[in-house]
């Protein structure tokens, strides 16, 4: 067997083809019965192992038959017959059963000494008789049976091309199996060859011809053929080769590989010394011009167009043009399909290509490829693959250009790919060594290394590099130091460092140039801005960069003037930040998103700003537009305040899965970038959402979060702190501990005025004590945090404030006795609620108006309220509406009662037992246990039959 492409491998096993062994065992065994000649063809892509393939169907033959392989060769076209002169000569690998002598060997030399010799022109008469002679000496060593091999017939010459085509007209009339290998690509001239025609014979078994198509192997069958390459290794081989078995052999085998990927042309990964000159003869008989274009291909790797291979190969368009599909009839490159592109038939002989070229002329045409693609607008991808390439050789003299190429192209895809552009700059950096004449360009290099770390979400070394840096850069007019700094202040904001990221914001500030450009002083007012708030402390007068000039970028201005109306809503100088509120959406909305997706902040605090102005709508569509873009960007910097404001108008509009489902993928963008802060911001809002859904498991867990908040932010200060501190009194209220709810809302507050916390929240907050006072039993105290809550509703003027203050004092009626007097307070608070957007206190308001209006006998607008409270309620996916609307109206032991543990009372005094009511309930009868105990202490009995009968003197729903 011949050493080749076709008949290569590092293994001596032969591995699958059983159909196609089949189809020759058939073949060889009607050619034995029938006495006549019958051909069969075995084709497939270069490499498939068409040679290994008809030696092993041979040596597998049953019974034994005569053989004989004649091999082309493409430096012996110019040889008249030779691959039958090769198949019936001496010197060939014995050939079992046939006898060679004066009949097939030297016969056979003489009859072909009688074709004329080129370039002198045979008649057809002539050719005719020279290929009846042939015949019949094949005839004569065919007549005790033959097998006749003509491998690699894509490199026939012109007189055995004749003499196979006069065979398939004029059969050899002996028992002869003529077996055609070729590539079908790569045929020189049309062969009459082709899939036989199924109408010639009715009986496929007769039929005198057959087509074999060797078929790639699989991934398991190549794990069997390859037994020495690593389990890690066999699938990277297989998805670059294809399953072809040469292209598998050719490729370097490493035992201990741990899944390095093969495709990779480094030093490490060569083709073994023999594939490279086995596949070498594919090329080596070019003219210079097309070995020049096909080295330029191999150095071009990627699909590339004529124009490209023009450039590197340093040849006229024209030239290129023609070259290029000469060498795609030799089947070296083929037509990428719709692209009018070329590309190697297969990555493994681009491979052998390249390391068959000087590394001269490759450093040199690599240079000349990222020149071409730069001029030609090529992908990014394309031109950072040649950087890398260059910057990988010893010479020095590429790392100006191949460092611009890197963060040019890094920039290009820092929205789409951040990862590829990080390594994209780190690599520049390696390449730009820290000498005085490039301090500079590092510190810039540097500069964009960290703002993508930082906006790919990895905030601790986005800061460790800006600290080093920043400090560097000079001041300059065009104002680039102020936005450095301006990005290391964010940086440390998003961590929480609140008094870093003002203090170095204000140094900068106060140091900007008069001539600086008004981006710097834009973005680092903003930073003063949001730092002031996230740390409790607003500024009261954000300082005024704008000085008469409105240049600079519209997104800046919009983000300084979107921070200032939150720090006037916080304020309660409403009016204030109406108008600052509207000028800012006038900019982002007028700005296309290219603009916008620099700046999350700026969607984040619009939205926010209009979530307490009680502009859902807006806010909602501004913070989805934000999610949209820092999705698409991959801004993790980003995006966890997004999803937090987007929470947020969710929960205040009673979407409480939503809202739960944001804040908990805010909670892992935290974790993943480090922010403890925005943790605690996500784990507060999801306890506040998880309380008020009211599943049985939802009390305990909505504590557990919000405790897990509290114990982040622990500076009531902060609106972190606060924020946290109030949830978990949500949570605490509404599992039953009004006592801790009132001592965390008034620690938030900072006194009895809530004077630390929000203005414009007030009234709701007041409105928890009051509830937590009338669940304590305490009346007085209740009715006064009511009154509070109407005061500060009255500053406020917002419709969904002034509903908690009116849901306070109705629920402070309701629970004197005065049904009546509670139910235009609980109708318009309901209405006002309404207004603000607030479905969820809505579904509350009239669930409580629908039991003033049955304490009250008014059954029509009960029915009418409880209809439509229990409607909101199932949209909003709550379950208190329908507890409290279980519940009684009247004594404060049963107001002093959860929703949760007056439904468990309600049950226990049925008669149900422990056990029954956990599995109707769902939970375990330790946890009834652990409600009824709390049940008794509160409704002051001491057994099971007390709390029957307590039950059944203040149950008044059943009626």
């Amino acid at each position: 067997m011949k050493s080749g492409l076709e008949s290569a491998s590092t293994s001596p096993r032969f591995v699958g083809r059983q159909p196609q062994l089949a189809h020759i065992r058939r073949a060889q065994a009607a050619v034995l019965s029938r006495g006549w000649q019958m051909v069969c063809e075995v084709v497939g892509e270069p490499g498939i192992g068409k040679t290994r393939f008809v030696h092993e169907a041979l040596e597998r033959s049953v019974p034994a038959v005569a053989w004989a392989v004649g091999t082309c060769s493409p430096d012996e076209r110019g040889v008249p017959f030779h691959v039958f002169r090769h198949a019936f000569t001496a010197g060939q690998s014995p050939r079992r059963g046939l006898r060679a002598g004066r009949s097939s060997g030297q016969t056979w030399a003489e009859s072909a000494a009688e074709v004329p010799p080129a370039p002198a022109r045979a008649s057809d008469a002539q050719r005719f008789r020279t290929y009846q002679l042939a015949r019949r000496l094949i005839g004569l060593a065919a007549r005790d049976g033959l097998v006749l091999v003509l491998d690699d017939l894509h490199w026939a010459d012109a007189s055995s091309t004749g003499l196979i085509a006069h065979l398939l007209r004029y059969p050899v009339p002996a028992p002869l199996l003529l077996v055609l290998v070729y590539r079908p690509r790569q045929m020189a001239t049309p062969m009459p060859f082709g899939p036989p025609d199924p109408g010639e014979h009715a009986d496929a078994a007769t039929t005198s011809r057959d087509r074999i198509e060797l078929p790639p192997l699989s991934l398991a069958e190549v794990a069997l053929l390859h037994p020495c390459v690593g389990q890690a290794e066999v699938r990277p081989r297989y998805d670059l080769t294809g399953g072809i078995p040469g292209y598998l052999a050719a490729l370097p085998v490493d035992t201990t590989s741990t899944g390095a990927d093969p495709t990779r042309t480094t030093p490490g990964a060569r083709l073994s010394d023999a594939s490279v000159a086995e596949l070498r003869r594919e090329w080596s008989g070019l003219p210079p011009v097309d070995l020049a274009c096909l080295r330029a291909g191999a150095i071009v790797d990627a699909p590339f167009s004529t124009d490209l291979l023009a450039e590197v190969a340093q040849v006229p368009a024209a030239l290129a043009v023609e070259v290029g599909w000469r060498l795609a009839r030799l089947d070296l490159i083929r037509r990428v399909p719709g692209t009018g592109r070329f590309a190697f038939r297969h990555p493994v002989l681009r491979m052998a290509v390249a390391q068959d070229t000087d590394p001269a002329w490759q450093a040199e045409a690599s240079g000349r490829a990222l020149t071409a693609l730069v001029e030609l607008g090529a992908p990014p991808v394309d031109r950072a693959r040649y950087a890398e390439r260059l910057l990988a050789l010893p010479n020095g003299r590429w790392v100006d250009r191949c460092v611009t190429v890197l963060c040019r192209a890094a920039q290009e895809v820092r929205c789409e790919t951040p990862d590829l552009a990080i390594r994209w700059l780190r690599l520049a950096l390696r390449a730009l060594r820290p000498t005085a004449g490039l301090t500079q360009r590092r510190h810039e290099v540097s500069l964009v290394l960290a703002q993508i770390i930082g906006e790919a979400g990895d905030l601790a070394e986005s800061r460790a590099l800006l600290q080093e840096i920043v400090p560097l850069f000079p001041a300059d007019p065009p104002g680039r130091r102020a936005q450095a700094v301006a990005l290391w202040a964010r940086v440390e904001r998003l961590l929480g460092n609140y008094a870093e990221a003002a203090a170095i914001s204000r140094r900068e500030l106060a140091a900007l140039p008069a001539e600086a450009g008004p981006t710097g002083g834009y973005r680092l007012a903003t930073e003063i801005g949001v730092a002031g708030i996230l740390a409790g402390r607003p500024v009261a007068g954000l300082p005024d960069v704008l000085g008469g000039d409105l240049g600079g970028s519209g997104a800046d201005r919009a983000g300084l003037l979107a921070v200032r109306s939150l720090a006037a809503v916080h304020d309660g100088a409403l009016d204030d930040a109406r108008g600052l509120l509207d000028a800012g959406a006038r900019i982002v909305d007028s700005l296309p998103d290219g603009d916008v997706r620099d700046h999350p902040d700026c969607l984040t605090a619009l939205g926010l700003t209009e979530l307490y102005l009680e502009r859902h709508a807006d806010a909602g569509r501004h913070l989805d537009r934000g999610l949209t873009l820092v999705r698409a960007s991959h801004r993790d910097d980003g995006l966890c305040q997004l999803l937090l404001g987007r929470s947020q108008v969710a929960y205040h509009g009673g979407q409480l899965p939503t809202a739960i489902g944001l804040a908990t993928e805010a909670g892992i963008v935290a974790r993943r970038i480090g922010s403890h802060h925005l943790l605690s911001f996500a784990l507060a809002f999801e306890a506040e959402a998880t309380a008020w859904r009211g599943d049985l498991r939802d009390d305990d867990r909505a504590v557990a979060l919000a405790r897990s908040a509290a114990g982040i932010a622990t500076d009531l200060a902060t609106w972190c702190g606060r924020t946290a501190a109030t949830a978990l009194a949500t949570a605490a209220l509404l599992s039953g501990d009004p006592a801790t709810c009132a001592d965390l809302v008034r620690s938030a507050g900072g006194d009895s005025r809530l004077s630390r916390l929000q203005s414009t929240l007030r009234p709701r907050w007041f409105e928890l004590l009051c509830a937590a006072a009338l669940a304590a039993g305490d009346l007085t105290d209740a009715e006064r945090q009511a009154r509070l809550a109407l005061a500060e509703a009255n500053q406020v003027g917002l419709p969904g404030q002034r509903g908690f203050a009116e849901s306070a004092y109705g629920e402070v009626l309701l629970a004197r006795g005065e049904a009546l007097a509670a139910l235009p307070h609980l109708e318009t608070a309901a209405d006002l609620f309404r207004s603000g957007g607030m479905v969820l206190r809505r579904s509350l308001a009239l669930a409580s108006l629908a039991r003033a209006a049955e304490a009250a006998d008014q059954t029509g607008l009960a029915a009418r309220a409880r209809r439509r409270a229990l409607e909101l309620a199932g949209w909003c996916g709550t379950e208190r509406v329908a507890l409290r609307l279980a519940r009684p109206v009247g004594p404060r032991e049963v107001a002093a009662l959860t929703d949760r543990e007056w439904h468990i009372a309600r049950l226990a005094a049925t008669g149900a037992t422990s056990r029954l009511i956990g599995r109707q309930l769902n939970i375990s009868p330790r946890t009834v246990e652990a409600h009824l105990t709390r049940i008794y202490r509160k409704a002051g009995v001491a057994s099971r039959s007390a709390l029957v009968a307590w039950v059944a003197r203040l149950d008044d729903t059943g009626r």
